[in-house]
């Protein structure tokens, strides 16, 4: 699923919503709209999870002129669970298809990388990367290429949980569940 593979790295996995990608302004100062946006993370707060709201808040903010979302930290345990659960089965979404808690929306994933940083900084920029799909209407294979962009910028979204494993192997898996 989802897009190309950077750097021997695997690139991130989609599932769930069918929300469109949106324009708009976002809070704050004028923004200019750029879809193929390359962003260096912010610096770490310490916390990976708000790095991962960050960093997706810095995708929304500064290239798609969208509002920030919030942090959900009721969800972190569910996205926590998903994450050693698709790390376990050597899946992406395997937790989510399986039902194991409710994550309440989509969700994108980072599977099998090489660290944390790697997740924040070059899994989240390729789903961005994949840019905003060629029609409104995006199921099926254009949901499989465009899936993490449109989770990402769907503007009934308004928080997002993220959750991590690392293995024993040192391989970090990571989803973020978009709600509303």
């Amino acid at each position: 699923m989802g897009g190309a593979s950077t750097g021997g790295e695997p690139a991130g996995e989609a599932s769930g919503g069918a929300g469109g990608a949106s324009g708009g302004t976002g809070g704050g100062e004028a923004c200019v709209k750029n879809l193929a946006c390359k962003l260096d993370p912010p610096p770490s707060t310490g916390d990976l999870a708000q790095d991962c709201v960050d960093r997706i808040n810095q995708f929304l903010t500064q290239c798609a002129c969208l509002p920030a979302l919030k942090r959900r930290k009721d969800g972190e345990a569910c996205a926590n669970e998903m994450a050693k659960y698709d790390a376990d089965h050597n899946m992406a979404h395997a937790g989510i298809r399986a039902k194991i808690c409710e994550p309440g929306g989509s969700q994108n994933s980072c599977p099998g990388y090489s660290s944390n940083k790697q997740v924040i900084g070059l899994c989240m920029q390729q789903m961005w990367d994949e840019g905003p799909p060629p029609t409104a209407d995006c199921t099926g294979d254009c949901y499989e290429m465009y899936g993490h962009f449109i989770n990402m910028t769907d503007d009934s979204v308004t928080q997002v949980a993220c959750g991590f494993y690392t293995t024993s192997s040192g391989k970090v898996w990571a989803v973020q569940n978009f709600t509303r």
